[in-house]
């Protein structure tokens, strides 16, 4: 589905922007409860991601009731194969992985053909390594598993594009006949997002050991604990609101939030503080005040998907910017540096890419006289990203505008209410 995006009002934005759950979260939460042999998620986020995990999980015998929270029970292993589609989601395919293989039953993950392409050879190799029966024909889906009980012990990985590998090890883990002492090994990108899994296993009680630089994790064996589990509000949402506010300036409010969250995008508040956003709090509430007056300058190797929202900012503000760590953005839902770079040099950016690093050396304008043509590329948080760039380029026709539904669907209502302008079409 394709939209006109509409500039917002030339003089700031202004209002309050109540922000939806985490998605990285509630998703961990699911995993968590299934292996505990049920629990309950407390307002989990509602998007493409959480509901087709909710459906494999339900696919594979755990009875899921889906309401205002998420209830999962006790699990009935399907007779015969069971046969779970997970779409675009990564995550979910990921962390069901490791879940599944310590799981009696025989299974097959599949998804999208864009999930086909995304790596999951290092996961396959540790739990193959641990005794697990996952087979796969070239290292991606389709993966047939025969779970069944580990002994587990020692392992290591490679994680090498995504610390996923090594949430769905760690939250298998407790099911394990001996635990899990895992070694990291090699790159560890986007690393804060094992802190919400260690997170969400201690809240379902699960006892481990993290190193501080989480390169050793010891999972101790188990039953895990039926939880409550609240999840909190998303910093990866909020990016977009606050990239909107960097780029058009005005105030506004948004939350809730936690200001301690261990939420690795929460670290864009950080880099927009250094380029003099202005920002206070009132309990779970954030005030943010713009524009942003200075180049921004980040390393994005443990938050690589605030790329898209960084770099409009980046694009639209003062010359000079740069973004460094970009290597892991060619295995998300899309080829994110490259579609990102071509639709901000669509706009009239002058970027130069060198290696992993994005130097930012012209800014983009309000300088057409027809909109010009940009794509979401089916990725979620580009179609938000370009939302931010009509506030400074002028109207945009973006294809793919319903992309956003993976893990914001009221993106498009709240960016009318806070812009003032709707995005047509979407």
């Amino acid at each position: 589905m394709s939209a006109t995006l509409l500039p917002g009002p030339r003089t700031g934005l202004h209002g309050s922007v109540e922000l939806p759950p985490s998605k990285s979260l509630t998703n961990r939460a699911m995993i968590a409860a299934a292996a505990a042999g049920g629990g309950a998620i407390v307002s989990p986020l509602d998007c493409d991601d959480t509901r087709v995990l909710a459906a494999a999980l339900a696919a594979a015998g755990w009875p899921v009731v889906w309401r205002e929270g998420i209830e999962i029970g006790t699990r009935v292993v399907p007779a015969g194969r069971a046969r779970l589609g997970l779409s675009d989601s990564g995550t979910g395919a990921r962390l069901i992985l490791g879940l599944l293989a310590v799981c009696p039953g025989l299974t097959i993950v599949d998804g999208s053909a864009r999930l086909r392409e995304r790596p999951m050879a290092p996961l396959l190799e540790t739990l193959n390594g641990l005794g697990a029966r996952l087979r796969s024909t070239d290292g991606g889906l389709p993966i047939e598993i025969d779970g069944g009980k580990l002994k587990g012990g020692g392992a290591t990985i490679r994680p090498e594009v995504s610390s996923q590998f090594v949430s769905s090890l760690v939250l298998a883990a407790p099911l394990m006949e001996r635990g899990l002492d895992l070694q990291v090994l090699g790159p560890l990108p986007s690393a804060p997002y094992l802190d919400l899994s260690e997170d969400v296993l201690r809240a379902f009680g699960g006892e481990l050991e993290v190193a501080s630089d989480r390169r050793r994790w010891r999972v101790a064996p188990g039953p895990l604990q039926r939880t409550r589990y609240a999840v909190e509000g998303d910093w990866s949402a909020a990016a977009f609101v606050l990239a909107a506010v960097a780029v058009a300036g005005g105030s506004v409010e948004l939350g809730p939030l936690d200001p301690a969250s261990r939420q690795g995008d929460r670290v864009l508040l950080d880099i927009l503080e250094r380029s003099c956003l202005d920002t206070s709090w009132e309990d779970d509430h954030l005030f943010a005040r713009g524009p942003v007056r200075s180049p921004i300058e980040a390393d994005l190797t443990d938050t690589p998907d605030l790329f898209p929202a960084l770099a409009v900012v980046a694009a639209a503000g003062v010359p000079g910017s740069c973004l460094v760590g970009l290597d892991n953005l060619r295995h998300k839902e899309s080829d994110r540096l490259t579609e990102m770079v071509e639709n901000l040099r669509r706009l009239g950016a002058e970027i130069s890419i060198e290696g992993s690093r994005a130097t930012f050396e012209r800014p983009f304008g309000r300088r057409f006289l027809q909109p010009p043509r940009v794509t979401a590329a089916g990725d979620h948080r580009i179609a938000m990203a370009m939302a931010v760039a009509a506030l400074a380029s002028g109207p945009l026709d973006l294809d793919e505008a319903d992309s956003v539904s993976k893990s914001f669907p009221g993106f498009w209502r709240m960016w009318e209410r806070l812009t003032g302008v709707g995005a047509g079409g979407a």
